[in-house]
């Protein structure tokens, strides 16, 4: 999380932390899912992460349901 960056004012956001590859911005994992980007942030700093991002997440669903058959 950058300096300053608030927590999304949705409070029905979940967030979630993204590492990096060290020396790259291609993702190694995602940690998933935090009530609000503090807690994202305080978990990557208690685990030492250096290279993260926190992010809220979005999940998406499709427009209609299929039937099993």
């Amino acid at each position: 999380m950058r300096p300053g960056e608030a927590d999304d004012p949705d409070s029905s956001s979940m967030f979630g932390v993204i590492l990096f590859v060290a020396g790259s911005r291609r993702a190694r994992r995602i940690v998933l899912a935090f009530d609000s980007a503090s807690d994202a942030d305080a978990y990557a700093v208690e685990n030492h992460y250096v290279d993260y991002l926190v992010a809220p997440l979005s999940f998406l669903s499709p427009a209609g349901i299929r039937r099993v058959r």
